[in-house]
This record gives structure tokens, C-alpha cells and sequence, in this order.
């Protein structure tokens, strides 16, 4: 079911993440709330104050959509690995929901002198600048920690350790033409690939990205491992199999054809 609302989605031609926009209605909310009941703070108006309460009600409103929508996010793109970005984000936006709550049951009988007030409206807002912070980290391929796990423990990379580029044995032995179509393979892979390996790295293990890595030597090495994915030292990971099922020989073809030629 998730998969075919991402499918038409992509149909319509939106393949980004369906989380990053929702985030701007609770992140600015959220500042909103401060805002009024900063002010309300300042030139002692109640009515200010319960217009931050409002606000914080709006914000506590659309977080649970957003957070949803982060949730899809994480299986489609992710496939659940609980990376510490999405373990972070998680102990943070629980923590917003409860302040939230305490900030619109307390906020009715909130006067503009309640300093303590101020403070949740203040802790909200640092919560949305981390949550964020850690959700750029992920979408744009920052290292937020993952680099520091074990390679048994991490998620595997479709990737081994990477290719020096003075052995000419690394080097592809199928071009695109003869491999698939690159922009059927470019598809593909901002459909399930994109969201590990950004821009060819790897958010997991930014040491082994797919630019650049001997599992791209030749097709038959590239179908082999994203069909039985495995880290460098043979172990296995937590990448997901794709069998031909649903990577199809055809489909790998385009996807190998894109990853051999994206990023050089």
C-alpha cells in the first residue's frame, strides 16, 4: 500500500519525500506560538497570550499528519533501518508532542507575566530546530553518527569499500549504452535508492558509497549483490534483497547504466 501511494505520486511526477513540505506547517506554528507569547510577555497583552495558545493548538494539530507523513517516508525510502538520525528525531518529536500538549491545557490559564510558559514555547522551538537539523542530515546525506557504527551492526551500502581509481581492473567492463537505459535507471533509483545514497554516498556508512565502489566492476557483480546484499567483509547486512521480482533483469540493467555514469 505504500509503495503504490509513492508510485503515484511519482506518476504525477513528485518523487521527493512526502514529509520534508508538511514539516514547514508545525515548524512555523510552533515559532508562531513564541512569537505571540513573546510579545505578549513584553507589552503585558492576554490577548497575545491566547493567540499563542491557539497557534500552539494549529501546531499540535499538523504534527500528528507530519509525522505520518515521516513515518511513510522512513519505510519507503529507508525501509525502517533505525538509523540514531531516525532515533534522534523520534525522542524528539515525542518530546514536542507532549510540551504541545502542556503548553494548550496550561495555556488557557497562562497570563503574559508567566515566565514558565515562555520556556515550553522556547523548548518547542529548539525540539523543531533539531528535528530539522537531523532530518537534513538524512535527506542531504550528512554524517549524523552512522559512519561510527561496527560493519556488522551498520546497514549495508550498495557498495563495498570504494574503487582506487588508479586500477584499471576496477573499472566498469559494460558501458551504458550496452547495460540499459540511464534514464529509466535514474528513475529507479530516486524511487528506492535516493534516499540511502544520496548523490551516489551513503548516509549510513559514509565510507562505502555506491560512487565509486567495486560492486559496480561489472553488471553481473551489481545484479549479484543487490540481490543478496552483503557488507565488504562478507557479513551480512541490513539492506533489503531485491529479486528479480521486483528488480526485474531489465530494471537492474537501467539502474547499473545510471550508477555507472551519474556522478563522474
Amino acid at each position: 500500500m505504500i509503495d503504490a501511494l509513492y508510485r503515484m505520486l511519482n506518476s504525477l511526477g513528485f518523487t521527493d519525500p512526502i514529509h520534508s513540505p508538511l514539516t514547514h506547517i508545525p515548524i512555523g506554528l510552533v515559532i508562531g506560538a513564541f512569537v505571540f507569547f513573546a510579545v505578549a510577555l513584553i507589552f503585558k497583552r492576554e490577548r497575545l497570550a491566547l493567540t499563542a495558545r491557539h497557534v500552539s493548538i494549529l501546531a499540535l494539530i499538523f504534527v500528528f499528519p507530519t509525522i505520518v507523513s515521516g513515518v511513510l517516508d522512513w519505510i519507503h525510502f529507508y525501509h525502517g533501518v533505525f538509523m540514531p538520525a531516525i532515533k534522534v528525531k523520534i525522542v524528539l518529536a515525542a518530546l514536542l508532542v507532549v510540551l504541545l500538549v502542556i503548553g494548550v491545557v496550561l495555556g488557557g490559564k497562562a497570563k503574559p507575566r508567566d515566565g514558565w510558559m515562555m520556556v515550553i514555547y522556547a523548548v518547542c522551538v529548539l525540539l523543531v530546530v533539531g528535528l530539522g537539523y537531523y532530518g537534513a542530515g538524512i535527506i542531504y546525506g550528512r554524517d549524523t553518527g552512522a559512519a561510527a557504527l561496527s560493519a556488522a551492526a551498520s546497514p549495508a551500502a550498495v557498495s563495498a569499500a570504494p574503487r582506487a581509481p588508479t586500477k584499471a581492473a576496477d573499472a566498469p567492463t559494460e558501458t551504458a549504452a550496452t547495460a540499459g537505459d540511464a534514464k529509466a535507471g535514474r528513475r529507479l533509483f530516486a524511487d528506492g535508492c535516493e534516499g540511502c545514497h544520496p548523490n551516489g554516498g551513503n548516509v549510513f556508512v559514509s565510507s562505502l558509497p555506491v560512487h565509486g565502489s567495486k560492486r559496480l566492476a561489472t553488471l553481473a557483480d551489481f545484479v549479484a549483490f543487490i540481490r543478496r546484499p552483503s557488507m565488504p567483509d562478507g557479513s551480512a547486512g541490513n539492506m533489503p534483497a531485491y529479486p528479480a521480482s521486483t528488480v526485474s533483469a531489465s530494471a537492474a540493467k537501467d539502474l547499473y547504466a545510471y550508477v555507472t555514469t551519474a556522478w563522474k
